[in-house]
């Protein structure tokens, strides 16, 4: 049978608004992520070597998203949650992604623990709070449970886009957090955990959209500008199936408003192809790096005294 693409209406051209580069934007969310510490924290100090080693784990993913030719670069400051770097490409690549994501806490730790170990000649209670703040923001970003470093290095090199598995990860990151809040009485930590099991609906809901997908032979690795109208079609439908709501939308918003937003969930449940050129070797070598930066981190921590680092905070 010869191919029925005539027969499909054509898909909604998707208007995307460019987003990248707007470094006011993420001065003017520096200072409200100060802003907001200084309520609760009456330490400039601290708050100041907190940004700026934010910072510069931020700026690891995005030199090197500038090197690997990311587009719609943007980097944020969440107050009580931390700061991301946001971007994309066309085609991703295993190597690419996890370089990228191992450059945003590896330097960190490594000048950390050198400041702890060697000092640098910089004043020991200076050297002393950037060499721990330095580790401890680091090393909990390569704890393996999404969204932090960790958990985004493993669903890259190891599990991919399965969606079953991406669930059952972030079911199991939620509840680690949450736990873990609990047990050491931080607000923090139980907030930051309960707002990631907000994520499990929309995982489920993806989970089960993409389900319908590959039974329907449907490849949803592509970009929107690459799916054909028929492809578009068969999408809408399973959506709409798993949305109901998108009918109601239909019948209070013009044709082009709502044809966008389905367009919108339509792009929404692709996910543009990745090349899959880690090897076994590189997977071995990452893995490496990953272990390597917790031993370092445990290591330059051991070897310093408790007591300098009490009184490197305590007494300023």
């Amino acid at each position: 049978m010869e191919n029925f693409e005539p027969h499909y209406p054509p898909k909604p051209i998707l208007i995307k608004k460019k987003s990248g580069g707007h470094i006011s934007l993420t001065f003017l969310s520096m200072v409200i992520f100060a802003i907001t510490f200084s309520l609760i924290i009456d330490d400039y100090l601290l708050i100041s070597i907190l940004l700026g080693v934010l910072l510069f784990h931020e700026l690891g993913h995005f030199l090197m998203m500038k090197l690997f030719n990311y587009e719609e670069l943007n980097m944020l400051f969440i107050p009580f949650m931390g700061a991301m770097v946001s971007g994309r490409k066309k085609e991703y690549s295993q190597i690419e992604s996890s370089l990228m994501v191992i450059a945003g806490p590896l330097p960190g730790i490594i000048i950390g623990a050198c400041l702890l170990i060697y000092g640098w000649g910089v004043p020991t209670s200076l050297a002393i709070q950037l060499g721990v703040i330095l580790i401890m923001l680091n090393v909990m970003n390569l704890i393996p449970i999404d969204p932090l470093d960790g958990g985004q290095l493993m669903r890259i090199l190891f599990f991919n886009n399965y969606e079953f598995t991406q669930l059952i990860f972030t079911i199991i990151s939620s509840l680690a957090i949450a736990v873990t809040g609990l047990y050491f009485n931080s607000w923090l930590l139980i907030i930051f955990g309960l707002l990631l099991g907000f994520r499990i609906k929309n995982k489920h809901k993806l989970y089960l959209i993409r389900k319908d997908m590959k039974d329907d032979d449907i490849e949803f690795e592509s970009n929107y500008e690459d799916i054909s109208n028929k492809t578009y079609s068969k999408i809408k439908r399973i959506i709409i199936e798993h949305t109901p709501v998108l009918n109601d939308i239909e019948e209070y918003n013009e044709e082009d408003r709502y044809n966008q937003i389905v367009a919108k969930q339509v792009e929404g449940v692709l996910f543009p192809p990745t090349k899959k050129d880690a090897g076994v070797f590189f997977k071995i070598f990452m893995m490496v790096l990953w272990a390597g930066g917790i031993l370092l981190s445990a290591y330059a921590l051991i070897i310093t005294d408790f007591n300098s680092i009490i009184n490197a905070f305590q007494n300023r």
